[in-house]
């Protein structure tokens, strides 16, 4: 006979295996951008090559939007028997707008990359350093869902370590802002920079969102 209890459990294992995939899909997402940031920095190809890097980004990110639907679809099956529901509903959300966003900056990297809107260089190099940072942010992420279900300890190393990538992409930003606000270029591509270091900003912010829930949820898991 199977009780209530190991039931849950057992739901809770599905889930957080799950959002494992979910989250490497979103990782794939934020490699794939890394990667069109290196193409808008080499400007090889022009525009062309960077809308075929961006191809990569978006079906990252639809297979990422797949398994958010097949998480949403896990739990209402499930029903009243998860205790935890919406702790995971809400990990799941954070999750899914990193992918959102990675969408987001993708298009904005397109229209950077189209004539006079390219930024300088050096504002170029700090964009794809701060691109680098976020992934390791969301990394540390995937890294303690891993070990949400095997070690406390390394899952308590992982959320530092995430809680620590958070506040040096915040540095980055506040450094970059400076710096684009510092230079000569004109009012739109000016406007477009700024608006992809902030959601890159975001996009670490909202790791460590997912990291604060994650550590949440770890209490019914470990």
């Amino acid at each position: 006979m199977v009780f209530p209890r190991d039931r849950e459990e057992e739901f809770q294992g599905r889930l957080v295996a799950l959002t494992q995939e979910q989250i490497r899909k979103v990782l794939d997402c934020l490699r794939n951008l890394a990667l069109m940031m290196e193409t808008l920095l080499q400007g090889k190809g022009g525009t062309k090559a960077v809308e075929q890097s961006q191809r990569r980004v978006l079906e990252s990110e639809t297979e990422a939007r797949e398994e958010r639907r097949v998480i949403e679809s896990e739990i209402a099956k499930v029903g009243a028997i998860l205790a935890n529901r919406e702790d995971f509903m809400r990990l799941v959300d954070d999750i899914d707008k990193i992918a959102d966003l990675a969408e987001g900056i993708s298009f904005r990297i397109v229209w950077l990359s189209m004539g006079k809107m390219k930024p300088k260089r050096n504002v170029l190099n700090e964009l794809r350093s701060m691109t680098e940072a976020v992934l390791v942010a969301v990394t540390r992420v995937r890294e303690a869902l891993l070990a949400v279900t095997l070690s406390a300890e390394t899952f308590s190393g992982k959320i530092k370590e995430t809680e620590d990538a958070e506040r040096k992409v915040d540095e980055m930003y506040r450094r970059i802002d400076l710096m684009i606000l510092d230079s000569d270029m004109k009012i739109a591509p000016l406007l477009l920079t700024r608006e992809v270091a902030m959601m890159l900003e975001t996009v670490a912010d909202k790791a460590e969102e997912a990291a604060d829930t994650l550590r949440t949820l770890s209490l019914a898991l470990l």
